[in-house]
């Protein structure tokens, strides 16, 4: 099966951040959730992917089209759903959809009305007016209006409360129901990608500590819990980051050995955790 997005050896330097030696393939059917802190690089690297900000090296595929070649072919099999809002906010939500879709071969007006409809958007509505949460529900309606393929969102959840993220979490498992189209998503709530993701990438001072599939992840990094003089008698390279509290010690390792597990709770780390150990043991920022 072809890949919706290849990306390789993408680099761009964007001030003091330097997005370096950035690959990765994604295949239809597949949520790819990029975790990091703020400044890390996550929306950077996706105006990147879009070409709002354009690479100094190497190259970006979308469904077979080269983003540096045939860049309004690649960008017609791609919906987004940004933070900052791009639309015209002194048009209507309709308004804005046939403006915009007129840039797009397969957007269809009547279908962005009924997407419009089903997430509660009145199209007679200035886009100025809308909710954080309306602004998302409309910018994914308009994707979804244009047949896109490989869909692209830059924290679809920030700001929006607990329902409609649950609602959004649901969106794009529905997205890729069929095994036609794949969803790209940065966030910093790491517990929707608990739930979702398929595959994770961790991105810090521009580059991936790693990018794997989610069981991949579960079989490389492993919480360790025990007493503290358990876990101060685990030298190893392996052990990553300890914490010692007063109900209990905790290591995080990377691939243990068996004979280090001997007597402790082995437990796999939420992406929470994960990232709360890398931190504590100096492995990102």
């Amino acid at each position: 099966m072809k890949p919706l997005l290849e990306i390789s050896h993408l680099d761009k330097q964007i001030g003091t951040l330097h997005l370096q030696d950035i690959s990765f393939t994604l295949e239809p059917g597949y949520i790819f959730g990029l975790i990091g802190r703020n400044g890390s690089g996550k929306t950077s690297l996706i105006r990147t992917l879009l070409n709002l900000y354009h690479k100094d090296s190497g190259t970006i595929v979308v469904n077979d089209y080269p983003m540096d070649s045939m860049e309004h072919e690649a960008k017609d099999q791609i919906g987004f759903v940004l933070d900052e809002f791009i639309f015209e906010e002194k048009l209507s939500i309709s308004a804005n959809g046939r403006y915009f879709g007129s840039t797009y071969s397969k957007y269809d007006h009547r279908l962005f009305l009924q997407f419009c409809e089903r997430f509660n958007l009145n199209p007679k509505q200035k886009t100025g007016r809308l909710s954080k949460g309306q602004k998302t529900r409309f910018q994914l309606a308009f994707a979804l209006s244009h047949q896109a393929k490989l869909f692209i969102m830059d924290e679809p959840a920030a700001g929006l409360d607990p329902l409609f993220r649950r609602e959004l979490t649901g969106y794009m498992q529905e997205l890729v129901e069929d095994g036609t189209r794949s969803v790209l998503f940065s966030t910093h709530l790491t517990a929707d990608l608990d739930q979702i993701g398929d595959y994770i990438a961790l991105i810090d001072k521009g580059r991936f500590c790693f990018c794997m599939d989610k069981e991949s992840l579960r079989e490389r990094f492993v919480l360790l819990e025990g007493t503290e003089e358990q876990i101060h008698s685990l030298h190893s390279p392996k052990i990553l980051a300890a914490v010692h509290e007063q109900y209990g010690s905790t290591a995080l390792a990377e691939y243990p050995e068996p004979s280090m597990t001997e007597g402790l709770a082995v437990s796999c780390p939420t992406l929470a955790e994960l990232l709360f150990y890398l931190r504590k043991g100096g492995c990102i920022s």
